[in-house]
């Protein structure tokens, strides 16, 4: 109980899981069943409304608003955040810590295919998707963050030609299948998603067809002090949500 005590006042006040919200989005063939927890940042701006249904024929799901999230051209259906508050002269205005949850429909590159519950395939595309996107020569601003780096510092004498950790983004170690409810998800992680950094990108993927991929992605960002001990504290509460998600076909 002391433990917790404490870790409550090093890390900030989070996701309130007292008080749930029951979410549900249907996906082609699939529903997708969640738990929000209270305590969400409000930004003061009003959201677009979110689609409460995803029809996954390709012609039909190009008519939705599509984004472009770095190497992922997709449909949003949910966005929330949540901070952790610490006392007053902690961080921003007592803020410690925050992370955000996108949940993401993506299709895939055309010239690629994955299969509807072949987790395999997908760790296949992900790891040559990523390759392409953040290592590729390309020309101009088609190439990648990290060749771009490596090409920086190849010649600096500082480094001895050693790209320092903080200018390349950290392409998933390890692509971990975990069971969630009844479902087997490819749970993975960047860190420095898009621009270098110290953030960390947690995401939990699915292959709905041969088309088409949901991702459930937490990206974990901090203020200050101890970065290890916030990142546990997130990644826990990240896990709990997670824990309260159902993934079934119709």
């Amino acid at each position: 109980m002391l433990k917790k005590v404490l870790n409550s006042v090093t890390t900030g006040k989070g996701p309130d899981f007292s008080q749930l919200t029951d979410k549900c989005i249907s996906i082609g063939e699939h529903r997708l069943s969640y738990r929000l927890p209270s305590n969400r940042i409000q930004s003061g701006r009003p959201s677009g409304p979110k689609p409460n249904h995803i029809n996954l024929h390709p012609d039909i799901f190009e008519s939705y608003e599509l984004k472009q999230e770095y190497n992922r051209i997709c449909s949003r259906v949910e966005f929330q955040w949540w901070s952790y508050k610490g006392f007053f002269l902690q961080g921003a205005f007592g803020q410690l810590c925050k992370f955000s949850m996108h949940i993401d429909i993506n299709r895939i590159n055309s010239q690629c295919s994955i299969s509807e519950n072949d987790l395999g395939s997908l760790e296949a595309y992900l790891k040559r998707d990523y390759w392409d996107y953040y290592e590729t020569p390309g020309e101009g601003n088609q190439r990648g963050v990290n060749w771009r780096a490596r090409e920086e510092f190849k010649n600096n004498i500082t480094t001895k030609g050693e790209v320092p950790s903080n200018r390349l983004v950290h392409l998933p170690e390890t692509y971990i299948k975990q069971n969630i409810n009844g479902t087997n998800w490819l749970h993975y992680s960047l860190v420095g998603e898009g621009i270098p950094g110290p953030d960390i990108t947690h995401y939990w993927a699915y292959p709905l067809n041969d088309c088409f991929y949901i991702t459930i992605c937490f990206w974990l960002t901090f203020e200050q002090g101890s970065r290890d001990a916030r990142s546990e504290r997130m990644l826990q509460d990240v896990n709990h949500i997670m824990s309260m998600v159902e993934l079934e076909k119709s």
